[in-house]
């Protein structure tokens, strides 16, 4: 990925490319690459840098004692991992982050983001919409799975993202079992609601 794609990316609005490279590459250490299913952060890890990913995509889940599994969250480059953490009073993972596909993430510093925030305000308002953004999402999220019946649900996610491609994988971002699933979308198909 280039800067100048980076600079189309909401976090660095009002960033020059010279500001991006300097955040990105001032740490020749700070790069990692990961493999699909590779372990990016787990769940309690302290989060005291923002990660950029540059290339690939990561998922977020959260899960618990009895094996059950929630995916929370998609992110593809170029996006921000770490928005809702980094300056928590808390600053822990509360979930697991997986690469799901070959990644390079570049990691900053919370010190160098505070000094690039005093020096460009522009910048410093790019990233609190990010960490608003990602909560109103994360509402939203928690809304449609409390709220909102099953077939509901799978209605709103056909609506936001128009087909099913892997009905395991949707089980899981909606935090049921694969074959509740398989029976909620027969009986939207047979109701008329969706097809094949």
């Amino acid at each position: 990925m280039d800067l100048h794609q980076l600079q189309n990316c909401d976090f660095f609005k009002g960033l020059s490319e010279s500001d991006i490279a300097s955040l990105l590459f001032s740490n020749p250490s700070a790069v990692r690459i990961y493999e699909e299913g590779d372990l990016v952060a787990h769940q309690g890890e302290v989060c005291d840098k923002l990660a950029v990913i540059t290339e690939g995509s990561v998922y977020s889940m959260m899960s618990n004692s009895y094996g059950k599994e929630l995916i929370v969250g998609d992110l593809t480059a170029p996006e921000i991992l770490g928005y809702t953490y980094l300056f928590a009073t808390n600053n822990t993972f509360s979930v697991d982050v997986i690469a799901k596909s070959h990644s390079k993430l570049y990691f900053i510093e919370k010190d160098r983001l505070v000094s690039l925030m005093h020096e460009r305000p522009i910048f410093m308002q790019s990233f609190m919409r990010g960490v608003a953004d990602r909560n109103l999402k994360v509402f939203k999220l928690i809304y449609n799975l409390n709220l909102n019946k099953l077939k509901q649900r799978v209605l709103n996610y056909l609506n936001e993202h128009q087909e099913i491609t892997n009905v395991t994988e949707l089980a899981k971002q909606l935090g049921v079992a694969r074959p509740s699933l398989s029976r909620a979308l027969a009986e939207l198909r047979r109701d008329g609601l969706i097809k094949r």
